[in-house]
């Protein structure tokens, strides 16, 4: 016997137990109705398209089954009742049920809605009688998304409703078997907190606001923090922050930082020695620690062990208790050490311990925002075989309690992100080339996923090394910052070391400036490459008629390629134009300034290019990495060069460019028309010197 899907079927709720929907429950339900009513043709079948005897849509029927595991589903068939039966142990096991039944058998893959993939459109879908899907037990127990600079989708809004744009993150973290979330940066966490709670998701929260608390600043305006004579103020704020969640799942936050993300003693410069400042983050914990089990005996709890405070828990001076999980945090490059802070980089591994006693997890970043060389909108330069390798090794390490990964804007880190879900849910067993192969064929389809696996493997060849070590690749952020700060320091008058490239290179600025022209154009001729090829790629997909895979191209892997090649070439300018003006040469370096700004100009305009159908205006929000920024920075330095080469006066620029050859030198009257604005002078100068 068999069974039928097709447009008519339908998602019912049916629990002798609990009669009424669980709201979790409702949302997945009506995201599997959507997917039905997309993958079956027209939806519902006209009347004329009736089905044979025997071949009535199937019902699918959700319920509880209090005697499978934690989260854990089986999806049957019973053909007698013409019913597809979803039985899961709570809400969580409800959801991963439905959402099975729309990757397995509808073919919504579980980022379908960022890479814009649909199923191929049928009639119907005929199950046989053993048609089954069963679950198995995640490899992490909490697992989960950071959604942190935010910025791109704070900015765009999915039919003009921002909660429908928080809906669709939440829902595609549920699908790839995400448990947990910190709903957004800071402040901007409230909003989105209750939408998560009502999807079912536990809730974490950043270092930086233990217990999901207000931070002290905002709730104390313009009163420094002192331990522990502002103890009762901190007591208060998370007695509020608990109340408020009261009800929620919640894995929650232990902790104490100052009020800017930094170390408390930023705010009470009293503590002075490591026992001092890990007895009063102690002190923090162990209070916070008390009032959740006060308010709920059994609330799994964690603490982050990031910058200051893994450095004294190290020392041993930092008291945690038993049951709390130590979560680790990897560089912001996807290796499992100290993040690099200015100049100051250890080289220490922050790798849980297999011998380390209580649980451990990790703080994983698929995108970085260090305003130096990690990716933010572009996905991680560092090759997979890295990061799974390095994921592998926390596992080893029993680093399995908590995983929260920095997600940020998810569409730019969707294949980092689909990685890392695999690693969560089946372990450290991943074949690297089996996932980018699959990957490539489930979102850009069997005819182009050859040309796009290579493509992937050639964005990562193609990155540039700040440094020896696999995880000391440049992200777009390299190509964006550093300009501005040599830009900005030349304009400074400072001809010494800039301190903000010393991280990279120490010595006179010139050298600095030698030095990062050297990894662009060593760089330069790779994503050029790449973004040819990807350009290759998408039209040979157009000749073959897959236009969604030519379109994918270019937005995904073909826009990421142009990001880095126009922002490297815009960073070269950069360097040339400073080089030129630091040894006199103004007239070059305002044009090579101009060239520069073309380029980052052009980075943004791709971006922009790529927004289309429900992705209009994605892109417009770039305020971190900020391409278009870079482009203004050096439209300032234009300004600044054509002020030290032909001020005060303004006209020897201008005999020379726009004047024909035999009035360049004569010098009657200095002006006859109004003086060229700088974007006038440059385009003159490229008519004289074009593309030099």
């Amino acid at each position: 016997m068999t069974v039928t899907l097709d447009g008519r079927s339908t998602v019912i709720w049916r629990d002798g137990t609990f009669p009424d929907t669980p709201e979790p429950v409702q949302y997945a339900i009506e995201d599997l109705e959507h997917d039905l009513r997309t993958a079956f043709a027209s939806g519902t079948p006209a009347a004329d398209d009736a089905p044979a005897a025997g071949d009535a849509s199937v019902t699918i029927a959700v319920r509880y089954d209090r005697a499978l595991d934690d989260e854990q589903y089986h999806v049957t068939v019973d053909d007698a009742a013409n019913e597809i039966i979803v039985s899961g142990a709570d809400d969580l096991g409800c959801i991963y049920g439905l959402y099975a039944i729309s990757r397995s058998w509808l073919g919504f893959e579980d980022f379908w809605f960022w890479n814009d993939q649909r199923p191929a459109v049928r009639d119907r879908l005929v199950l046989d009688a053993d048609a089954r899907l069963d679950s198995s037990p995640a490899a992490v127990r909490y697992r989960g998304w950071f959604v942190n600079d935010e910025v791109l989708i704070v900015a765009w809004n999915i039919r003009n409703d921002n909660e429908l744009t928080w809906r669709m993150v939440f829902s595609t973290l549920l699908r790839c078997g995400g448990n947990l979330v910190i709903p957004g940066s800071g402040q901007n966490m409230e909003p989105h907190w209750d939408l998560a709670r009502r999807m079912g998701l536990y809730v974490n929260q950043h270092h930086a606001t233990p217990l999901g608390a207000r931070l002290f600043s905002e709730a104390y305006p313009g009163t420094r923090a002192r331990w522990p004579e502002d103890h009762d103020k901190y007591e208060a704020l998370w007695r509020e922050s608990i109340e408020r969640q009261r009800g929620s799942k919640v894995v929650w936050t232990l902790g104490l930082r100052g009020s800017s993300d930094g170390p408390f003693w930023g705010d009470d410069p009293r503590h002075v020695t490591d026992e001092d400042r890990g007895r009063v983050i102690s002190e923090a914990i162990r209070d916070e620690y008390d009032l959740i089990r006060a308010s709920d005996p059994s609330a799994p709890v964690s603490t982050y062990l990031y910058s200051e405070a893994l450095e004294l828990y190290r020392k041993g001076l930092l008291d945690i208790p038993d049951d709390v999980i130590k979560i680790w945090a990897d560089n912001g490059y996807g290796r499992m050490m100290v993040r690099r802070n200015g100049n100051w980089d250890p080289r220490e591994p922050a790798m849980p311990s297999a011998d380390d006693p209580g649980a451990n997890g990790i703080y994983y970043h698929a995108s970085f925002y260090d305003l130096q060389a990690a990716n933010h909108i572009t996905q991680l330069p560092e090759s997979p075989d890295d990061i799974a390798r390095e994921l592998a090794a926390v596992l080893a390490n029993n680093g399995n309690a908590l995983w929260v990964v920095n997600c940020s804007n998810v569409k730019p880190h969707v294949l980092t992100l689909d990685l890392i879900a695999r690693m969560w849910r089946n372990g450290p067993d991943l074949d690297v080339d089996a996932f980018l192969d699959d990957y490539a064929r489930r979102y850009y389809g069997e005819e182009s996923s050859s040309a796009v696996a290579r493509l992937m493997r050639g964005y990562w060849d193609a990155a540039a090394g700040f440094g020896d070590q696999w995880d000391q690749k440049c992200g777009e952020q390299f190509y964006n910052y550093l300009p501005r700060m040599i830009a900005t320091h030349y304009l400074s008058g400072n001809r010494d070391e800039e301190n903000d490239l010393a991280w990279l290179v120490r010595g006179g600025f010139s050298d600095q400036i030698a030095y990062v022209q050297g990894i662009c154009d060593a760089a330069f001729p790779r994503y050029d490459r790449l973004a040819r090829d990807c350009e290759r790629a998408a039209l040979d997909a157009e000749d073959h008629g897959d236009a969604h895979a030519a379109r994918l191209i270019r937005d995904t892997i073909g826009l990421q390629a142009t990001i880095y090649r126009e922002s490297i070439h815009g960073t070269t300018l950069v360097c040339t134009a400073v080089g030129e003006a630091l040894a006199g040469d103004f007239k070059h370096a305002f044009y090579h300034a101009g060239l520069a700004r073309e380029r980052f100009e052009a980075g943004n305009a791709a971006m922009r290019a790529r927004e289309h159908d429900v992705w209009q205006g994605y892109w417009a929000n770039d305020c971190l990495t900020d391409v278009k920024f870079s482009a203004q920075v050096c439209a300032t330095l234009m300004a600044y060069l054509r002020n030290r080469g032909d001020g005060p006066h303004y006209f020897r620029w201008k005999h020379e460019f726009c004047y024909a050859e035999q009035w360049r030198d004569v010098i009657v009257v200095l002006n006859m028309e109004n003086h060229e604005t700088d974007e006038e002078m440059f385009q003159a100068m490229k008519r004289v010197w074009g593309e030099e």
